[in-house]
């Protein structure tokens, strides 16, 4: 077979066969649009630490004005379903200021429609120095499936760390909710009755 035979047969060939695939994407159904309307970046990943795959939210917007600036973000771990696990959600509020704020004060209260969210765990604390000398603080608790359901069924929310007040936007919780719709359900509704 001659080289200019085998060039005419393979560009046969790519042309025949990348027409198939070019024709596919047509055949693909588009995913309908996301019920929930929001700015935050939701992302799921593979951790190391964990050996397990965990989803992100990051919102850009803060919440608060002006020295009072929360950020948020949340997180959580799937896990196997044939292990049963209590879901929970990991919420963190991350404050950016020239001296440190908040590292004296490591209560984090919420309040959902104004009633007081009980919760059973502390909130843990994380400082460091970051670019010109800013104190990047990192308040993080992590709640029961149920706590984040109260959150996001709630119309509004606001959360007291220290002595800063900031509320969630409809924005925020848009977020929280779209990501509360991610976790799989509690085991307890899948087992078979007994």
């Amino acid at each position: 077979m001659r080289l200019s035979s085998r060039l005419f047969l393979s560009t046969l060939l790519l042309f025949v066969l990348s027409s198939h695939g070019l024709s596919q994407k047509r055949f693909c159904p588009v995913p309908p649009p996301s019920p929930f309307k929001h700015s935050g970046r939701i992302v799921t990943s593979f951790d190391r630490s964990i050996k397990g795959m965990r989803t992100t939210l990051e919102h850009p917007r803060a919440l608060g004005r002006g020295t009072e600036e929360l950020y948020f973000a949340a997180s959580f771990i799937h896990h196997d379903p044939r292990r049963p696990a209590t879901p929970s959600v990991e919420l963190v509020f991350v404050s950016s200021s020239p001296v440190a704020r908040y590292q004296d004060s490591h209560n984090l209260v919420l309040f959902c429609d104004g009633h007081q969210l009980a919760v059973n765990q502390k909130a843990s604390y994380k400082s460091q120095t970051g670019a010109g000398g800013a104190a990047l603080e990192a308040t993080r608790i992590s709640l029961a499936y149920s706590d984040v359901l109260a959150i996001t069924r709630s119309r509004k929310v606001s959360a007291r760390l220290g002595a800063t007040d900031v509320e969630f936007t409809n924005n925020h919780l848009e977020a929280l909710r779209e990501l509360v719709s991610l976790i799989a359900p509690p085991a307890g509704r899948w087992g078979a009755e007994e």
